[in-house]
């Protein structure tokens, strides 16, 4: 009965050795994600292949967005570190103002070592109050005529984004998410916007899954063109 009291015993100080050593190797590095949007004025031409250009704000033939706001219901970053899959979920991160430059959100744990094969994948759903993206600005005609704008993304999207291989030492990183909001017209032309519905004493261009649908799909089409992020300590 001693000897196998002792045994018992042994293996479970084994065990617990175990347990705080896989502890301790994911507390050195934390993980927070940053979306920032860009780029919020592009040309509107009749030749499609010369939209999307950046311009000045206010220039004639242009799109202007004045504000974004996102809503991600999930954040999902997979990647192989050691030749072993690492997933790492972070939840709920709703941006009032996606125009706001470098505002962190869903801080996660890592451990320190080589990561590969990264991606993100972004699930923009609904909340009760809020879209999965909702940007507002102004449509400017070649004439000059400024046309109000709301672009309501209302439908749920997963998106997978790709970062390269990154070494991580203890610290901070970030996953900046950068949104070019110039190629959501980029190969579209001004008729698009200017053949719509208007809606309101303003002439509003409500662009939905029921309202100037046409535009709306070619819009929802580019979106994904739109992101891209870039994997950096702090």
């Amino acid at each position: 009965m001693k000897k196998l009291y002792t045994i018992t015993l042994a293996a479970l100080v084994v065990l617990l050795i175990s347990s705080c050593t896989k502890k301790e190797a994911v507390t050195d590095t934390k993980l927070s994600y940053s979306f920032s949007a860009g780029n919020l004025n592009a040309s509107l031409s009749s030749n499609a292949s010369a939209s999307g250009v950046v311009v000045a704000p206010g220039t004639n033939g242009s799109i202007n967005w004045a504000t974004a706001s996102i809503n991600i219901a999930k954040v999902e970053f997979s990647a192989t570190k050691a030749g072993s899959p690492v997933l790492l979920e972070s939840k709920n991160i709703y941006l009032v103002n996606a125009l706001k430059p470098d505002s962190l959100s869903g801080t996660v744990s890592l451990a320190s070592g080589v990561y590969e094969h990264n991606e993100f994948n972004l699930t923009m759903s609904s909340s009760l109050t809020n879209p999965p993206l909702l940007l507002t600005g102004t449509y400017i005609e070649a004439s000059g005529t400024k046309i109000p704008v709301r672009f309501e993304m209302n439908q749920a999207q997963v998106i997978k984004l790709e970062a390269a291989r990154v070494e991580v030492t203890s610290g901070t990183y970030v996953a900046k998410v950068s949104i070019q909001l110039n190629a959501l017209v980029a190969g579209l032309t001004a008729s698009d916007f200017g053949q719509t519905t208007r809606t309101g004493t303003n002439n509003t261009i409500i662009i939905s899954s029921t309202i100037n649908k046409t535009l709306y799909d070619k819009l929802v089409s580019r979106f994904s063109a739109t992101l891209s992020v870039n994997f950096s300590k702090q």
